[in-house]
């Protein structure tokens, strides 16, 4: 994920820090001081929130470890002011698999309000009498609560939180995978639009937590109607066979002429058949000011996709257009062909349309992005 930085590992997991969690960190750190408080005070805020992240992190991590246990990866998890994310290579769409690795977040919450009740009743913080006061501002009274409120809210039944998911679980059952997402969605969207009535009344934050669940509900629902369209699909059937590409030593002024001709603004760079990466446009304007029109183009290269296989999945295929829109088919090095978004969509509605092969036709030979 851009701006964020690596901090270490756990169990083999990266653990990333967004840039918008160290600004979280400074906003929490201000506010306390601007209120009156001390130094003291101030640190011990920094202090919870730190705290309550490590919480977070090892829920995320609960997730992962699940999934791992039932072949599935995690790439990292990311801390952000909204909470973590654990970024799995492929959610197990096995209502039994999802509905574990889904409720191992919300079950390491419980998991640490438990061991925390247990040591504090130990060491009589809720001796009698009690005092509510100085019970409520105690330090680890307050992560139990927080880790009971997490456990809580993420078990709400709303995409993208983990009751979503639960919920499609259980329903996924009973019926379909695409039928299940719908009306877990639609009851995410339902929550929502309470969250959002109750929070003109209550707190103006639930308002823009219905606006994150809604759109959670709604992606998560397109995502997987996406997947089904595309189940049997392989990149074969997307394969972009004509397309335009360059030669490494070839001078970036004739890639220049070549993207404004053809409208073709990500280009295959090529070394004696052996692809060496794309030059994107953008790419090409940095490297003109950089080393100037007569370079070799390989001096251009923005990104290196990995390259795929003709028989890979398609619904493997959807994650890696996050990183390029435009990805190379390889055999043994050599560039056989392009795979973009368009030409996924392309083959998902032939699929659709088996006998109207000319309705939805688009030009090949030149991806745009």
């Amino acid at each position: 994920m851009k701006w964020s930085w690596n901090i270490g590992k756990i169990a083999g997991i990266d653990v990333r820090i967004h840039l918008t969690f160290l600004l979280l960190l400074i906003f929490i750190g201000f506010s306390a001081y601007s209120a009156g408080g001390s130094i003291e005070s101030v640190l011990l805020e920094l202090a919870f929130v730190l705290v309550l992240f490590l919480s977070v992190v090892l829920h995320e991590l609960g997730h992962a470890l699940v999934a791992r246990r039932f072949g599935f990866s995690t790439k990292d998890i990311t801390l952000l002011p909204i909470g973590g994310l654990a970024r799995l290579e492929k959610m197990p769409e096995e209502p039994k698999q999802e509905l574990l690795v889904a409720g191992a977040g919300p079950l390491v919450n419980v998991v640490i309000s438990g061991v925390l009740f247990v040591v504090l009743l130990l060491a009589g913080t809720f001796a009698l009498p009690l005092n509510l006061t100085s019970l409520l501002n105690n330090f680890w009274v307050r992560i139990l609560s927080a880790n009971l409120t997490l456990a809580v809210f993420n078990l709400i039944p709303a995409f993208p939180m983990d009751g979503g998911r639960v919920l499609r679980a259980f329903l996924s059952i009973r019926m379909d995978h695409v039928k299940a997402t719908r009306i877990a969605a639609n009851v995410g969207r339902g929550i929502a639009v309470v969250m959002g009535i109750a929070g003109f009344f209550i707190n103006p934050w639930l308002v823009l937590t219905a606006l994150f669940v809604w759109y959670g509900a709604g992606a998560e629902a397109q995502s997987t109607s996406l997947k089904a369209g595309l189940h049997g699909l392989t990149v074969r059937d997307a394969l972009v066979s004509q397309f335009y590409q360059v030669e490494a030593n070839q001078p970036l002024d004739s890639v220049f002429q070549l993207m404004m001709q053809t409208g073709q603004y990500t280009l295959p760079v090529t070394s004696n058949g052996h692809f060496l990466g794309f030059i994107r446009r953008s790419d090409l304007q940095a490297a003109l000011q950089r080393v100037g029109n007569r370079a070799p183009s390989y001096s251009a290269i923005g990104v290196e996709p990995k390259g795929l296989a003709l028989d890979t999945p398609l619904t493997d295929v959807l994650p890696q257009f996050g990183s390029s829109r435009v990805l190379p088919v390889l055999d043994n090095r050599a560039l056989i062909g392009l795979v973009t978004p368009e030409s996924v969509q392309q083959s998902m509605w032939l699929k659709t349309h088996p006998n109207q092969p000319g309705d939805y036709q688009t030009e090949k030979d030149a991806p745009s992005t």
